[in-house]
């Protein structure tokens, strides 16, 4: 018996549903998943992702933006195939999640590479890789960093992003 009383079952989602007292994920019992490959697990809705993936994609369509899926927030190759095919990019900040969307079949020209302290091999694979874009966000990462001239494998854009200490210093 659970210590907190639900008054009502939670409504997770329109893909979570509960039939009875058994939530289903989309039209299969969880009860029947849980069995089959045991507890603890991660279950996901591929039309639940669909679904809001096409709401935002919708939202935006009139800016034609790049959306990519942050790696870090779900890096399982099925989860990111999945919003490959729909056509985001991925938005990466190390050479594993790199290497993880290209697996996962996002197209290179679709990647982002942010987050800091890039080492120099991280560049180089992302250079190697013709890669979108590189978010530079220290001096450090900027034009020499991956061992070759910025212009030396095609054209780059270079995005460095600065914060400025708003607040006055005792």
């Amino acid at each position: 018996m659970c210590p907190t009383p639900f008054r009502a079952p939670i409504r997770v989602s329109d893909f979570f549903s509960y039939r009875g007292d058994e939530l289903h994920a989309e039209e299969v019992a969880v009860s029947r998943i849980a069995t089959a490959v045991g507890t603890p697990f991660y279950i996901y809705s591929a039309a639940a992702f669909t679904d809001q993936y096409r709401r935002f994609a919708e939202a935006f369509s009139r800016e034609r933006p790049l959306i990519c899926y942050a790696v870090k927030a779900n890096s399982n190759l099925a989860v990111l195939r999945l919003f490959a095919g729909l056509g985001a990019g991925a938005d990466v900040v190390s050479q594993g999640e790199l290497r993880r969307a290209l697996a996962a079949g996002v197209p290179s020209h679709r990647i982002l590479f942010s987050g800091i302290g890039k080492t120099r091999a991280e560049l180089e694979a992302a250079l190697d890789a013709q890669i979108h874009q590189i978010n530079v966000e220290s001096v450090p990462e900027g034009p020499g960093r991956a061992g070759r001239d910025p212009g030396q494998s095609g054209r780059r854009r270079a995005h460095p992003r600065q914060n400025f200490d708003r607040h006055e210093r005792e």
